[in-house]
C-alpha cells in the first residue's frame, strides 16, 4: 500500500493528468507524548501530512483556514474531539502544545472528526516537513502513502503507466510496479501489506447478504405453506364470493393484498426491533451501523416489502382463488395435490438452507478453532509488553533493563523494536556472490529476545553477549572494502528462497554499498519458521538484527500467573525512575487476538444468524406438523382402536417430514463444500472440511425436526380416540 516520499512530487512535476497530490506519514505504531500543562497523553493518531492534504481530502474546518493550517512547520491541526480533550474550556487556536518533551507545536485549526466509515483515521496532522531529508530523497523508503486527485476524463491504465516511467526515470533501481486503487474501493476489496487500518472484506458483504436473503426465503416459504395448508378453511369463503360474482382476478388481488399488508405490518416491527437492537449489533460487528431514513431508503424499504409480500402471496393467491364453487360450496374435499407437492418442496429447500447454514457454522467453528490453538513457533503467553521504551535514553533502558530482571515474578526480558504481531520493517537483499535480490521482513531485537518469546533455533545459534560483534555497526570509514556490519538470524523460509546451501550459518547478505566499499550481515544462526503475521498470510522470509539504538519496548517473559501483581511491581518500578513518562503495557497474546478479530466477530454473527434461520424454519415446520395432525385426527383415532401405539403413531407423522430432512442433508453437503472452500481459500493455513462434519450436522438437523415435530405427534398420538370419532 505505501510508495517512496518522493514519487508525489516527480508525479506533480512530470504528469499533466495530477490536479493534486498529498502524501501521508502515519505514526507506524509509534506513539507520541503530548503535554499541555500537567496533562500528558500518549497519541497514536499522530500523523505528517502534505499542506495539499486538504485540497485533495474534503475535510470540514470549524476553526482556522484550510490553506494556512500547515503552512508553519511547527503548526498542528486537531481534530474536534481532540481539541476537546486538551481544552475543554478554552479556544484551541494559537495554544502549544509540548511533544515528546522537547517540540513545542501551535494549534493552527480544528477540524472535524474522521467518520467512523473511512479507511483511515487520525487526530493529529503535523507538516509533512518535520519528516527527515529521506523523505524527500529516498526511492527505497516505502514509508509513505499517496494519494491523487486526477483530472476528469484521465485513462487510469496510461495514468499508471506514466507513473511506473516517472519512478524509472528518476532512480536506477527498479524493483516496484506501480498501480493506483480507486478510493471508494480500498475499504472492502484491498488486502495488502501495510494498510492503513484493517479493511473490511466483501466476501463477508456477500456472505450476510445471502443469509439475509435466505432468511427471508424461509420465512416465505412458511407464509406460502400455511397458506396453502389452511386452505380449506378459506374454500368456502372464496366460493360464496365467487358465486356473488366475484371475478378471479379480484380474488388474487385480494389474496396479494392481505400478503402485503402482512409484510408492511411485520416491516413496521420489525424496524422497531432493529432499532432497538442496534447498538447490540455495533458492538458485535464493531462497526457504526445506522438505519438512514432519508427518501432513497424509505423507498427501497417500501419497495423490497411490496415485492417481499408479492413473491411470497403470489401462489396462495391464484391457489385459493382457482376452487370451484360448485365442488367447495357442496362441501366436497378440497384437491390439495398440486399445494401438497409444492409444501412438500418447500420444505425441502428452507431446510436444504439450514443444512447449510449449520455445517457452515461448525467449519467455521473448526477453522476458528484451529487459529486459536495453531502452534506459532514461538510463545505469546504470559509475556508483557511495555511500549514506551523509546522516551528513555539507551543507559536509561538498560537501567530499567537491569532492575526487572531482578523482580522475583520476571523470567526473562529484552529490549525490542517490534512486537510480534504487530509490525515489523522490509527491506531488499541478495546473498553474497548472487545478483538475485529479494524481500527480507526483519526486526531489531536485543540479544536475549529470541530466549524470551521462545523462538526455536534449528542452526547455528542465536544471538549472545558473548559475541558483541552480533550488533550491527556502522563499518569503518575508509576500511576495506568488503566489511562485516553484524548478525543476523534468519528463519527457514528466508534459506529457501534466498537459496541458501546448507549449511547456512556462515553466509552473507549484501546489506548496504558506498561506493566501492560493499557492507554484509552474516548469518549466525536459522531460527526455525514461526508465524509472526495472521495465519492468513503464508510465512515469509525473516530476519532478526540487533540495531541497539532501535530498542523501544520492553518484552517480559514472567514466570508466575499472578500477572497483575508484577504488572504493579513493573509498573513501580519505571515510575520511580521515569516519573514524567507514561506507563504502558500490552500483553503479546492480546495482540494476536486482534488479528482474528474480525473473524471473531463474523463467526458470532453468522451463527446468530444461524440460529434465526433455524429458529423461523422450525416455526414453520412446527405449524405444518400441527396442521398434519389436525388433517388426520380422526385416523389417528381409528388406528389407536385398531392397537397402534403412541410410537407407531409419532412415527406415521414423522417419517414424510424426516424423509424431506434427510434429503435437504444430501443437497446441502455439495453447496455447503463449495461455499466454505471459498471462504477457507482466505486462510493459507487452514483446516481441511471433515467427514464428520457432515455427520454432526445432519444429527443436529434430524435432532431439530424431528423435536419440533414430536412435539405435535405426541400431542396427536395421546389424545383420546374418543373425542375424535364420536361425531360418527
Amino acid at each position: 500500500a505505501t510508495t517512496p516520499g518522493p514519487l508525489a512530487p516527480a508525479m506533480q512535476r512530470e504528469i499533466p493528468e495530477v490536479e493534486k497530490i498529498t502524501r501521508i506519514h502515519p505514526s507506524w505504531g509509534g506513539t507520541a507524548l503530548i503535554a499541555y500543562g500537567d496533562d500528558k497523553i500518549t497519541e497514536e493518531r499522530v500523523w505528517r501530512v502534505d499542506s495539499s492534504f486538504f485540497d485533495v481530502f474534503s475535510i470540514p474546518f470549524i476553526k482556522g483556514d484550510a490553506k494556512s493550517a500547515l503552512s508553519d512547520i511547527n503548526s498542528v491541526v486537531l481534530t474536534e474531539s481532540t481539541a476537546k480533550r486538551y481544552f475543554p474550556q478554552e479556544d484551541p487556536i494559537g495554544k502549544t502544545l509540548k511533544m515528546n518533551r522537547r517540540d513545542d507545536v501551535t494549534v493552527t485549526a480544528v477540524i472535524a472528526d474522521v467518520p467512523a466509515q473511512a479507511h483511515f483515521h487520525y487526530d493529529f496532522l503535523l507538516s509533512y516537513r518535520r519528516l527527515s531529508a529521506e523523505a524527500e530523497t529516498s526511492w527505497g523508503s516505502y514509508n509513505y502513502y499517496t494519494y491523487v486527485k486526477v483530472k476528469a476524463g484521465t485513462d487510469m491504465a496510461l495514468f499508471e503507466k506514466k507513473i511506473q516511467d516517472v519512478y524509472e526515470r528518476n532512480q536506477e533501481e527498479r524493483y516496484s510496479d506501480f498501480y493506483t486503487q480507486s478510493l471508494t474501493d480500498i475499504h472492502l476489496t484491498s488486502n495488502l501489506k501495510w494498510e492503513l487500518e484493517p479493511n473490511g472484506d466483501k466476501l463477508y458483504v456477500y456472505v450476510f447478504m445471502t443469509i439475509g436473503i435466505f432468511i427471508l426465503l424461509i420465512a416465505a416459504i412458511n407464509y406460502i405453506n400455511l397458506s396453502t395448508a389452511n386452505s380449506s378453511l378459506r374454500a368456502k369463503e372464496t366460493g360464496i364470493r365467487k358465486v356473488s360474482g366475484a371475478q378471479r382476478t379480484s380474488l388474487v388481488f385480494q389474496f396479494l393484498m392481505e400478503s402485503v399488508i402482512i409484510c408492511i405490518i411485520a416491516s413496521v416491527i420489525a424496524l422497531t426491533i432493529a432499532y432497538a437492537l442496534m447498538p447490540l449489533v455495533n458492538e458485535l460487528t464493531q462497526k457504526n451501523l445506522q438505519i438512514q431514513d432519508n427518501p432513497v431508503v424509505i423507498l427501497y424499504l417500501v419497495l423490497v416489502t411490496v415485492l417481499i409480500g408479492i413473491i411470497a402471496g403470489i401462489f396462495p393467491a391464484l391457489y385459493l382463488s382457482s376452487f370451484k364453487p360448485v365442488a367447495v360450496l357442496k362441501g366436497l374435499k378440497v384437491n390439495e395435490k398440486g399445494a401438497l407437492g409444492l409444501r412438500k418442496s418447500l420444505v425441502l429447500i428452507q431446510f436444504t438452507i439450514s443444512a447449510v447454514l449449520i455445517i457452515s457454522a461448525l467449519i467455521i467453528i473448526q477453522q476458528m478453532n484451529y487459529i486459536q490453538s495453531a502452534r506459532l513457533g514461538f510463545d505469546k503467553d504470559q509475556i508483557v509488553i511495555i511500549k514506551n521504551g523509546g522516551r528513555l535514553s539507551r543507559s536509561d533502558r538498560q537501567s530499567y533493563l537491569n532492575s526487572i530482571m531482578q523482580l522475583s515474578g520476571v523470567e526473562n526480558a529484552s529490549t525490542a523494536g517490534t512486537i510480534l504481531g504487530q509490525g515489523f520493517s522490509t527491506t531488499r537483499l541478495r546473498a553474497k556472490g548472487s545478483q538475485q535480490e529479494q524481500q527480507l521482513n526483519f526486526a531489531s531485537i536485543n540479544y536475549n529476545f529470541l530466549d524470551v518469546v521462545g523462538i526455536d533455533i534449528k542452526e547455528g545459534r542465536g544471538f549472545s553477549p558473548d559475541f558483541p560483534s552480533d550488533s550491527l555497526n556502522d563499518g569503518i570509514s575508509g576500511g576495506p572494502l568488503e566489511q562485516r556490519l553484524g548478525g543476523i538470524v534468519i528463519n527457514e523460509q528466508a534459506v529457501k528462497e534466498f537459496g541458501l546451501d546448507s549449511p547456512a550459518v556462515g553466509k552473507q547478505f549484501v546489506w548496504s554499498t558506498d561506493g566501492d566499499t560493499t557492507y554484509y550481515v552474516e548469518v549466525v544462526g536459522v531460527a526455525k519458521n514461526f508465524h509472526f503475521t495472521s495465519l492468513r498470510n503464508e510465512i515469509k522470509p525473516f530476519g532478526f538484527l540487533i540495531l541497539p539504538r532501535n530498542q523501544f519496548n520492553f518484552t517480559i517473559k514472567l514466570s508466575t500467573t499472578k500477572v497483575s501483581d508484577v504488572v504493579a511491581q513493573l509498573e513501580q518500578t519505571w515510575k520511580t525512575s521515569f516519573s514524567d513518562v507514561p506507563f504502558e503495557y500490552i500483553f503479546m497474546d492480546e495482540t494476536f487476538s486482534r488479528m482474528y478479530a474480525a473473524e471473531g466477530r463474523f463467526q458470532k454473527a453468522f451463527i446468530s444468524l444461524v440460529i434465526l434461520g433455524i429458529i423461523i424454519a422450525c416455526l414453520g415446520l412446527y405449524a405444518l406438523a400441527t396442521f398434519s395432525a389436525e388433517q388426520r385426527v380422526k385416523e389417528i383415532g381409528v388406528r389407536k382402536v385398531l392397537g397402534a401405539s403412541v410410537a407407531q403413531i409419532v412415527a406415521l407423522l414423522s417419517k414424510d417430514f424426516l424423509k424431506l430432512v434427510i434429503v435437504s442433508l444430501l443437497l446441502a453437503i455439495p453447496v455447503s463444500i463449495y461455499a466454505m472452500s471459498i471462504w477457507l481459500e482466505g486462510f493459507a493455513y487452514r483446516v481441511t472440511i471433515q467427514w464428520w462434519v457432515f455427520l454432526v450436522a445432519a444429527f443436529i438437523a434430524l435432532l431439530i425436526a424431528f423435536v419440533t415435530i414430536c412435539s405435535q405427534a405426541i400431542k396427536a398420538a395421546f389424545a383420546n380416540p374418543a373425542k375424535s370419532l364420536r361425531s360418527e
